[in-house]
């Protein structure tokens, strides 16, 4: 994994990794609480063969010395020790019990042998230690051969054990260790869980990941967005504002070679932004001179009328069922005159009249009558109402909304598209998260000598009137938007 891929995981997952983490190192200090103390103290033993008396004799008989004590120090836990150990001492254990709680060390290219002696009591384990080594001296001269009625191995005790004063076990640190080691597997499997299972999209590189689309905007998150859900239309100067006009640029850039330009807005799940997104796409194409049409297609859960505060009519459903003519359903909206066609009365089969022949040629009909033409259509995985009109029209723009989506669904999405033809022409990724800092250094805004801000959306007219002003399209003033031409 990549350093930025391994920081953005611990970024997006800090708190389930900090909890585990936590939970590991309290599981650790737990375990050192209950585990019983125990103490371990040490003697030494040096062993000695005796004869010799030129060099060569002295370097032999060291080499068998080293040879003999690791012989001896396995002997130092046999029964012919540990049960006189026992009987010296008056243990209430057996032979196998006690070799649990005596172990022996012979250090590398050496004839000293260490002999550690383990219990709950200090003095214990001492005393353990020091009769072991006892017995082991008396023990070997019997066990080895005699030269002239003597032992050739002689046992001599050069350290005895003291009662330790710090107990051996368990070892604090080292659990706490392994209770952060546990802590951090444990986090990492909760996050392989969470990343299979839900992992939410947090950030627009995670979205591009994802879908492999380009990404050609980024919407911050701004909780005052429910009070001025259009500000390109109100000519106001904010962040968002500025994230919806860089938007409008980068859209100028997809289907070059189409004279009249359609966008299906669409999401993965309900609550991304897609409505918001479509108004304000609109919005800033229309200031920018272009003929805009914004068409509701979602015809089950429409919401456009109350974010514009429009005023509901016969609309796109009325269309499709020859109630009323395209001219006649479309009204105008905002100061720029973008034309609005919302969705009407929710019929009985959407996804049906969508379908229909009436439907392709009421949308194409549609298309021909604008620069731009924004379709805010129902979410992918609901129902199959934006796939058909993305198989009919093209130019799918996902929304994607931070924090509101998992990564499995926004992939199902991408992959129901692939499934019939439709590559993502973009992404827009909504709700963002705007660092503290950040938050107020945008403060390049125009001049108090540049003049007035245009009329707002909101101030050009009354919103009741102007809702319920209807204006019939005519074919006149179609300008195709170029490859070539800048929009903002």
């Amino acid at each position: 994994m990549e350093s930025n891929n391994l920081m953005r995981v611990i970024r997006y997952h800090w708190v389930a990794i900090l909890i585990c983490a936590q939970l590991g190192i309290l599981f650790g200090a737990a375990l050192a609480i209950v585990t019983p103390r125990e103490y371990t103290a040490h003697a030494d033993v040096f062993v000695q063969v005796t004869g010799g008396s030129s060099t060569s004799d002295v370097a032999a008989a060291t080499n068998y010395s080293q040879q003999q004590a690791r012989n001896f120090s396995a002997v130092a836990t046999r029964e012919i020790v540990l049960q006189e150990v026992i009987d010296e001492l008056e243990l209430d254990v057996t032979v196998p019990q006690l070799r649990k709680q005596v172990s022996t060390v012979v250090p590398l290219n050496s004839t000293m042998i260490t002999i550690s002696g383990t219990d709950s009591s200090p003095n214990t384990a001492a005393d353990i230690a020091n009769s072991v080594a006892a017995e082991l001296t008396a023990v070997v001269p019997r066990l080895t051969p005699e030269v002239t009625g003597k032992s050739t191995v002689r046992m001599q005790i050069i350290e005895s054990a003291n009662p330790p004063a710090t107990a051996s076990s368990p070892n604090v640190p080292l659990l706490l260790v392994l209770g952060l080691l546990a802590g951090v597997v444990a986090a990492a499997v909760v996050v392989a869980i969470r990343a299979a299972v839900g992992t939410r999209v947090h950030s627009a590189s995670q979205a591009a990941a994802i879908t492999g689309a380009a990404l050609i905007g980024t919407i911050a998150l701004d909780r005052k967005a429910g009070r001025q859900p259009v500000p390109v239309a109100d000519g106001v100067w904010s962040r968002r504002a500025e994230e919806y006009r860089q938007l409008r640029t980068n859209l100028r850039y997809l289907q070059p070679d189409t004279d009249h330009k359609v966008f299906v807005v669409t999401s993965s799940v309900p609550g991304e932004g897609k409505s918001t997104t479509s108004a304000n796409m609109a919005a800033a194409l229309a200031a920018s001179g272009l003929r805009v049409g914004l068409v509701e297609a979602d015809l089950r859960r429409p919401t456009l009328a109350d974010l514009l505060d429009m005023t509901e009519g016969p609309g796109l459903a009325g269309v499709l069922t020859d109630q009323v003519s395209l001219e006649d359903a479309f009204q105008s909206w905002g100061p720029d005159g973008m034309q609005v066609l919302l969705a009407g009365d929710m019929p009985p089969n959407p996804s049906e009249l969508i379908e229909s022949a009436r439907g392709a040629e009421i949308f194409a009909a549609i298309r021909q009558r604008f620069d731009v033409t924004i379709i805010d259509s129902p979410p992918l995985a609901a129902v199959a109402d934006a796939a058909a009109l993305t198989r009919q029209l093209g130019g799918a723009v996902l929304v994607v909304g931070s924090r509101r989506v998992r990564a499995r669904e926004l992939r199902r999405a991408v992959n129901r598209l692939n499934t019939i033809g439709v590559a993502v022409e973009g992404i827009v990724v909504n709700f963002v998260s705007v660092p503290r800092a950040d938050r107020f250094d945008y403060g390049y805004v125009p001049s108090p000598k540049a003049g007035p801000a245009r009329t707002s959306a909101s101030s050009a007219a009354p919103r009741a009137s102007r809702a319920r002003a209807r204006q019939p399209l005519t074919e006149h003033s179609v300008r195709p938007l170029s490859a070539n031409e800048n929009p903002a």
